[in-house]
């Protein structure tokens, strides 16, 4: 079932019971001459009047946005939700007012009462409606993220509570006949009738405080403290290479517009930064059922912001790679190792300025005592392999992963330069992995092919 239908429904059948329980109440309240009941019937007017509400706020706000509400217009729903907290506190200030008249009138007849077996069955009638309807709405409203029905549901849990002091007051007051009238309980029994409908006032009241405040702070676009933790560490733990700088959002309804600002590379190319964007969106909208966010991409100077960026640039700086870089803060002073690659047929006659300058660089900028480096050749060409590629080679290569155990590969591509070759095998990847735990799972399986497969291309294992 649609979730708006869902909300509908939900709203209807509380429409019919707030009715049939009004009518009951009314009748009952007026034969007997109850304040507590009377009071639940104007309560129960109340609700049906708010239940009408919350029917008409729920279709509103199911409406789609449109040029005058881009946004939709699911404010409607906690709009509602403030009207029905002020409808209750109406009911409230009534029955503080009657009680007030009540406790300190001189005439008996203003707390006399026609109890009959009906008093008790309607509240106990209203007891099981209540109980049930709010569940019902309270699950729903959970479902569909509605204001509107979270506040009846809270509500008729007050009801359930204010039905209650009204049973065990109704109760007492039909008890105090059978006490002593100059008994000091007979006077607290004579009156608990009243005071049943003081305490369905107090619950009544701060009903009003909760679903008041609630309303307001949704009408008002009040951060969330904990969906903005959430967005945040959503993207430190998935989105780190894109540095979050400036986060809003608000709930409309049941749906969230997040806004953020994002710190991007300059010298992306849009297209490439407009893929990332979609990716961030997607990724929120995956955490956070209902939302929709526009990520604004703000291009930034990416300074090298580390020892080992600054390394790396200056490496490149002087046309010489780099790899197995290590910063060892040593008790001596900052000591630097790392791989340089120079390329294959090279003399380190020809080499030893630049590398020599490199060193003094990375001294000047780092502060290090010394900087060590390994000499290694640029291995980037593709090897020669003498034997032919099978003709089954996909087939081989698929055999081989299964024997493996491995994941069954995605994509097998082989390219050629002449005599030279390389195959790269596509694997689904693990994102539960750790960077470490990934490359040490690709270079194993990598390895364990070479051993497996006729020697006619170099074997590499990545992910899709």
């Amino acid at each position: 079932m649609l979730p708006a239908t869902k909300k509908n429904l939900a709203a209807l059948s509380s429409v019919v019971w707030s009715a049939l329980l009004t009518a009951l109440k009314l009748i009952v309240g007026l034969a007997t001459g109850s304040l507590g009941i009377m009071s639940e019937a104007l309560h129960s007017l109340l609700d049906l009047l708010a239940a009408l509400g919350t029917l008409f706020a729920v279709r509103l706000s199911e409406k789609p946005a449109d040029q005058d509400h881009p946004y939709g217009h699911g404010k409607i729903e906690s709009l509602m939700a403030l009207a029905e907290t002020l409808l209750l506190l109406a009911t409230a200030v009534w029955v503080i007012r009657e009680a007030s008249i009540r406790l300190t009138s001189n005439d008996p007849s203003a707390l006399h009462l026609d109890l009959s077996p009906w008093a008790f069955i309607i509240i106990i009638i209203s007891l099981v409606v209540d109980i049930n309807r709010s569940a019902m709405l309270r699950r729903i409203a959970k479902e569909t993220k509605s204001p509107a029905l979270e506040a009846d549901a809270a509500h008729f849990s007050s009801d359930i509570l204010s039905s209650a002091a009204v049973l065990v007051g109704i109760s007492a007051a039909a008890l105090a006949d059978s006490v002593s009238a100059d008994s000091p309980l007979y006077w607290i029994l004579h009156r608990a009738d009243v005071f049943s409908s003081l305490i369905v006032a107090l619950i009544i009241l701060r009903i009003c405080v909760v679903l008041g405040s609630k309303a307001v702070n949704n009408l008002m676009d009040k951060t969330d403290p904990v969906l903005h933790e959430h967005i945040e560490q959503l993207m430190n733990e998935r989105m780190s290479a894109y540095p979050l700088r400036h986060l809003r959002f608000r709930t409309v309804g049941d749906r969230t517009y997040i806004e953020m600002t994002v710190g991007m590379p300059k010298e992306l190319h849009i297209d490439t930064a407009h893929e990332v964007a979609d990716a961030i969106e997607s990724l929120v909208a995956t955490h956070i059922p209902g939302a929709e966010t526009i990520v604004h991409m703000q291009p930034e100077t990416m300074i090298p912001n580390s020892p080992q960026l600054i390394v790396r640039q200056i490496a490149l700086a002087h046309r010489m790679g780099v790899h197995s870089l290590r910063l060892i803060r040593a008790d001596q002073g900052t000591v630097i190792f790392t791989d340089l690659e120079l390329p294959e047929g090279a003399t380190l006659e020809t080499w030893d300025l630049p590398i020599q300058a490199f060193r003094a660089e990375v001294r000047r900028h780092l502060g290090a005592e010394e900087v060590y480096v390994h000499i290694e050749p640029d291995m980037r060409t593709l090897p020669e392999f003498m034997l032919p590629v099978p003709e089954d080679w996909n087939t081989r290569i698929k055999c081989a992963m299964e024997k493996l155990g491995a994941p069954t590969p995605s994509r097998i591509a082989l390219y050629t330069q002449g005599k030279r070759r390389i195959c790269f095998i596509c694997i689904p990847p693990s994102p539960k992995l750790s960077v470490t735990q990934s490359h040490e799972q690709l270079t194993l399986l990598s390895t364990q092919l070479s051993s497996i497969l006729p020697p006619v291309a170099h074997l590499v294992v990545v992910f899709e």
